[in-house]
């Protein structure tokens, strides 16, 4: 028997966060997604627990301060997208805003670690988001429009050019493929 299912990972990965804080025993506050702050300093063996058991469901904790910033400008680029009225102004500016750093070393930071500009990398997300919302049978103007696109012919074209194929074949190779019971 197959059963589908939809989640949202934001509220997924809270309740791993909160179970298995609680079950170290440590207090803590949620402050943002991908910001924790311990209530307590963690001694070497309450941090190692917390790392492991964290690990089992894909959670790291990020050490250096690189990482940590790389993973901020992630987080605030993926919360950015899933605005239900994204910003109108520029990427550059949000960012800047979000994170209270000059946009250039921010994306000077990104792309020499990551080795892809913040540009790429919003565009990724966005391709990501559109196979979210054309399995949601949104039509490609309210997905172009939900996602700040000029048009719909701008988001097709870059969905042809990051994924190779039009969102219409991607549409139906999912379809096929839950049909056949093979997704």
């Amino acid at each position: 028997m197959k059963i589908s299912i939809k989640f949202d990972m934001n509220v997924t990965c809270r309740a791993i966060i909160k179970e298995q804080f609680d079950k170290a025993g440590v207090a803590y506050d949620i402050l943002s997604i991908g910001e924790i702050e311990v209530k307590e300093a963690l001694n070497d063996s309450k941090l190692n627990e917390l790392r492991e058991n964290l690990s089992h469901f894909g959670i790291d904790i990020l050490d250096d301060q690189k990482s940590q910033l790389i993973q901020k400008i992630k987080n605030t680029i993926i919360e950015m997208i899933n605005l239900d009225n994204p910003p109108n102004s520029k990427v550059s500016h949000y960012l800047s805003d979000k994170l209270n750093m000059n946009y250039s070393y921010i994306s000077n930071v990104f792309s020499e670690t990551t080795f892809i500009s913040i540009e790429s990398y919003i565009i990724l997300q966005k391709i990501e988001k559109t196979k979210e919302m054309l399995l949601q049978d949104l039509t490609m103007t309210e997905i172009s429009y939900k996602l700040n696109y000029s048009s719909p012919a701008h988001l097709s074209g870059q969905f042809k050019k990051t994924t190779g194929m039009s969102p219409s074949t991607f549409k139906k190779i999912i379809e096929t493929r839950k049909s056949a019971n093979l997704y």
